[in-house]
């Protein structure tokens, strides 16, 4: 006889260790591939130095084509993901030049062909600057900001601390997963002390991270990062530099037989499927092919994605499912200067808990985004820039019980229930509400980051450096760095407004008799 037990994912079967969460550990991220790839490590190695001679992309486009399947493990396929997404980003947006049209074959083919094989885009994401880019400075010391790196930066040290906030953000939110599951399991039992105690540990763990988050101020000027950190995690969705694109050489079509299906990702154990569920989240409409053209060696598509950006953070959007947050596509706006920003956990640039906004993006004209479009949820949309299987544990938690569903079940019990009971009902109220709380407190500070980091840059209308380019590209980039908008293209401060609001939407109101 079969049973019929309410679905509750396992850590384990999604890539998710129980003490790390979604940071690889147990072994940790590669300092550096196999031999075979050298050149790529090596230009890694050099980048700094290669963008500030101008070299870089002479360099880039003499590297040869090397073979993925040279690639043996999990590890050796993510450290190949961050090497390529970094000398991709430099390749496209220089220093001080206008942005590459096309990504030589060299970069853009593997490339592709990693990022499908770990359930990515190829693009640069919150997977290549945080999860993939940390090393612990003492492997036996704590996971917090006193013993954490990050191996790789564009710039240096304000962008260094900018990827570890976020770094950090995931090791300290770690012990929220099993917390999550343990509290799914208690509302299957129906057991109220058991559902308390996990609660009260997730909204430990979501004032912890409130903490970390405020010490984005200390090590990260909002000038360096606004100005020189951004535009290097800019994606190409909807820049005014890129207006179809960014060109990938050797990448054709999907229905071309040598080219990898993307989606599949069966690396981890086993072959995840796309959710059901996700059909019905407003998407944006497929950018992975756009056109291709070009014979023999020259063939290529044209692809639009978003930069990296902290709503990529799955550890976030875990949160916020099982306290039973919903979030919206977001509200219309009539076309302005300002108007469409993927930001927030949209396309906005990379890691840390704050969506910073995009120099490259201008947003997306009338002609290719009509006004009959229906609105995105952006918030969702981020899900397609995590690795496979950690947004395919965000759609099981979707599947599984509702935690907000039972307790706002419980305020209709209380006056029917013994004291005894009624006291851990309300216990059990009062840490989700807490939980709900904490998460709307944590997006109000990081409203607050957003307008120091990005709003007021904004309005300072400074320049980057010296730009001896042509006096019309100098001025669309100097008026592109104005636009308070994240690397992927939505009105930022109405965008995280609309967000803390839903998540105040959440918290269980106790009716008083």
């Amino acid at each position: 006889m079969e049973c019929d037990e309410p679905f509750i994912p396992k850590l384990e079967d999604y890539d998710i260790h129980p003490e790390f969460g979604f940071l690889p550990a147990d072994p940790p991220p590669l300092h550096r591939l196999p031999p075979y790839f050298e050149k790529w490590e090596l230009t890694l190695d050099n980048l700094t130095t290669l963008l500030l001679t101008g070299r870089l992309r002479s360099h880039v486009r003499e590297l040869p084509l090397l073979d993925t399947q040279q690639l043996s493990n999990l590890r050796e396929w993510q450290r190949a993901y961050l090497v390529l997404s970094f000398i991709a980003h430099a390749f496209v947006w220089g220093k001080n030049e206008d942005a590459a049209q096309s990504l030589p074959m060299s970069i853009a083919k593997p490339w592709h062909t990693v990022s499908t094989r770990l359930g990515l885009k190829p693009v640069i994401s919150y997977a290549a600057v945080e999860l993939y880019n940390y090393k612990l400075l003492d492997p036996s010391g704590p996971r917090d900001l006193s013993n954490l790196a990050v191996m790789h930066t564009f710039t240096g040290m304000d962008e260094a601390w900018f990827y570890l906030i976020s770094v950090a953000t995931e090791a300290a939110g770690a012990p929220a997963l099993p917390a999550i599951i343990e509290a799914l399991h208690a509302v299957v039992r129906q057991d109220l002390v058991a559902l308390s105690d996990n609660l009260r540990t997730i909204s430990g763990v979501i004032e912890e991270i409130t903490r970390i988050l405020l010490r984005m101020y200390e090590k990260n000027d909002p000038h360096i990062f606004y100005h020189r950190v951004r535009p290097y995690v800019a994606g190409w969705e909807n820049s005014s530099e890129l207006k179809d694109g960014l060109f990938y050489e050797g990448v054709v079509t999907e229905g071309d037989s040598k080219t990898p299906v993307e989606g599949g990702y069966g690396f981890f154990g086993k072959a995840f499927k796309k959710n059901s569920l996700a059909d019905h989240y407003p998407t944006q409409k497929s950018v992975e092919n756009l056109k291709s053209f070009g014979e023999g060696s020259q063939r290529g598509t044209f692809r639009k994605y978003a930069g990296a950006s902290a709503g990529q953070s799955s550890l976030l959007h875990c949160l916020d499912v099982a306290m039973g947050i919903e979030h919206h596509p977001t509200r219309p706006r009539t076309h302005s200067s300002d108007s469409p920003y993927q930001s927030s956990p949209s396309t906005s640039s990379p890691a840390s808990p704050h969506t910073p906004a995009s120099p490259h993006t201008d947003g997306p004209s009338p002609e290719t985004q009509p006004p009959a479009t229906p609105p995105i949820n952006h918030i969702h949309e981020m899900r397609r820039y995590m690795p496979g299987p950690h947004r395919e544990f965000i759609y099981a938690l979707e599947r599984s019980p509702s935690i907000r569903e039972f307790v706002q079940n419980l305020t209709s019990e209380l006056p029917n229930v013994s004291p005894d009971e009624a006291a851990q009902a309300d216990e059990c109220i009062r840490m989700y509400n807490r939980c709900v709380e904490g998460l709307r407190t944590f997006r109000d500070r990081h409203i607050q980051m957003v307008a120091t980091y990005i709003i007021v840059q904004a309005r300072k209308r400074k320049e980057v450096g010296h730009y001896e380019g042509p006096n019309e590209s100098q001025s669309l980039r100097v008026q592109q760095s104005l636009q308070a908008r994240g690397t992927g293209g939505t009105d930022l401060i109405p965008f995280l407004k609309q967000s803390r609001n839903e998540t105040t939407e959440a918290i269980v109101q106790v009716e008083i008799e």
